[in-house]
């Protein structure tokens, strides 16, 4: 057993680590990279002295395939995270584990999207419940083959599906779900922070804060909403296409979001825009707060700060609004790190993609890549912070929505490559085109760059197995959800204990003062 001396020096050696998660947020709205209308003072103080990555990437455009690929630094398919309702397997390894076994103290407030009876997935503590159900009630109504047939079509868009009314709905609003959900994450990791600063047993911290906004539905306060008039809201990058003008599979993507329910006229998406932005606003002050928090802590001079997003959102771009595509506003993410131990502010241009944080988790944590225990397909971002490396390759995946066949993508430096079995190829040259607006699979002056692609698709995946094993487990899961709403209720939810410290508050037989005095928690710096 380690000394509390002993602990106490093998954190000093180590940095505490704190990853803060938005939900649904994509780069193209941040003024780090490039947008002038999204007020963010605290991204972009925090990015001054950071590391900014400005080419990272989620593995897949939807809320919980993106969170396991992060934690796990796998591609979801390789972990059959094929949508929002797929189970996140126990014995699959996640940063919380290496960082909890390297001797960390892991917790995490706020949302992961874990699905299954785990909640934990390495993290000793969870300071709040989910916002979104940890059963398989969200599973696609529809498999690949019933779409493809055409023998089911749901007149309502399906469960945990956004809708167009998210964007109907746009405007201030004195509280709502996301609000009321994320002013508790805020709160409960303050709170943690400063509780384990005064009691911890000398591990340092791995904490996760994790926010559901800019997520539509697109509302915010009346304070985020009125910094971004109407009048100060930009134009789309990429105007909107004419529905017979999209590619096949944005065409099924608009009716998949109920996009020809309600016509998103121009005042619409400036409305939309403007929650967007608000949000993102508020999402900058509770950062703000928490980084404050370190310093009061007397924490932050040891404390890397990692700031990401589990996927992006078109936000009206090309007329598409949410995410489940393959085009940069929906898969590009900010990623920012912070290491005060070696302050060296960066741009990087390397593509980058989400499950490379768990290899660079462990790196910063002082472990070797030997300590990994099973394969994964990310690789560590340190080396990067001193040497770019433009002409990195990463892929993607989208396997769920409006789509009959999986999807992926791969970047390799300037270009973007597309493939499904089921739809045209599609590349783009990102520094010509950034826009994504002209198609380059068929030119004859880009063949051997298309060539080099799908060779590298077709190393990393076998689509056709994948496509079957989708369908299987699709079905399978459906079978479990309905079977499961059948007698008695088993809930998978986690809720958090209520805080029952006794030693924290006055309680029977303590001396007032000598409690008190036990909670001080002095300035560093008076």
């Amino acid at each position: 057993m380690m000394s509390s001396g002993q602990a106490d020096r093998e954190a000093q050696t180590r940095p505490n680590i704190l990853l803060v998660m938005a939900d649904q947020l994509t780069a193209i709205a941040l003024s780090v990279y490039g947008n002038r209308v999204c007020k963010t003072p605290n991204i972009d103080a925090l990015a001054k002295r950071s590391a900014v990555f400005a080419n990272a990437y989620c593995s897949y455009p939807l809320c919980a395939p993106s969170r396991f690929a992060l934690m796990t630094g796998r591609l979801p398919s390789r972990i059959k995270a094929y949508d929002n309702a797929s189970e996140f397997p126990a014995a699959v390894p996640t940063i919380a584990h290496y960082l909890r076994g390297a001797g960390y103290y892991t917790c995490i407030s706020g949302k992961m999207h874990f699905v299954g009876p785990d909640q934990h997935h390495g993290y000793e503590d969870r300071l709040t419940t989910e916002i979104y159900p940890a059963d398989f009630s969200w599973v696609p109504p529809e498999t690949y083959e019933e779409q493809e047939s055409g023998d089911s079509q749901p007149d309502e868009v399906p469960l945990g599906v956004s809708s167009v009314e998210t964007i109907a709905d746009a405007g201030p609003l004195a509280r709502s779900q996301q609000i009321d959900y994320d002013d508790e994450v805020a709160q409960r990791a303050i709170q943690h922070i400063y509780d384990w600063k005064r009691y911890s047993d000398g591990r340092p911290l791995f904490m996760t804060v994790s926010f559901t906004q800019p997520h539509d539905p697109y509302v915010t306060t009346r304070k985020y909403w009125d910094l971004h008039p109407n009048e100060t809201i930009d134009e789309p990058i990429t105007p909107r296409i004419p529905l017979e003008e999209m590619d096949t599979h944005s065409h099924a993507l608009y009716f998949h979001y109920g996009l020809n329910k309600f016509d998103v006229d121009d005042e619409t998406y400036r409305r939309a825009r403007r929650g967007y932005y608000g949000m993102i606003s508020y999402i900058d002050e509770k950062l703000g707060q928490l980084l404050q928090t370190l310093e009061d802590a007397g924490c932050a001079d040891n404390t890397v700060v990692i700031f990401t997003s589990d996927h992006g959102d078109m936000i009206g771009e090309r007329g598409l609004w949410f995410k489940k595509n393959l085009f940069e506003p929906s898969l590009r993410v900010p990623m920012i790190i912070h290491d005060p131990r070696h302050a060296r502010p960066s741009r990087i241009e390397a593509p980058v993609s989400l499950i490379d944080l768990l290899p660079t988790l462990v790196e910063l944590s002082g472990q070797s890549m030997d300590a990994l225990v099973t394969e994964i397909e990310g690789g560590s971002l340190v080396g990067l912070m001193s040497e770019d490396q433009p002409d990195r390759t990463i892929f993607a995946e989208h396997i769920d929505g409006a789509t009959v066949a999986p999807r992926v993508m791969v970047r390799r430096g300037r270009y973007k490559f597309v493939y499904s079995e089921a739809y045209p190829a599609q590349l783009y040259d990102l520094q010509d085109d950034p826009g994504e607006q002209v198609n380059l699979s068929d030119s004859p002056e880009h063949s051997e760059i298309a060539r080099i692609m799908l060779q590298l698709v077709e190393r990393q995946w076998d689509l056709t197995a994948l496509k079957a094993d989708v369908v299987k487990s699709q079905k399978s899961r459906q079978f479990i959800n309905a079977a499961m709403q059948q007698g008695r209720e088993v809930v998978w939810e986690h809720y958090p204990n209520p805080v029952r410290d006794h030693t924290k508050f006055v309680r029977n037989g303590d001396r007032f003062p000598e409690v008190e005095r036990r909670s001080y928690l002095p300035y560093s710096d008076y």
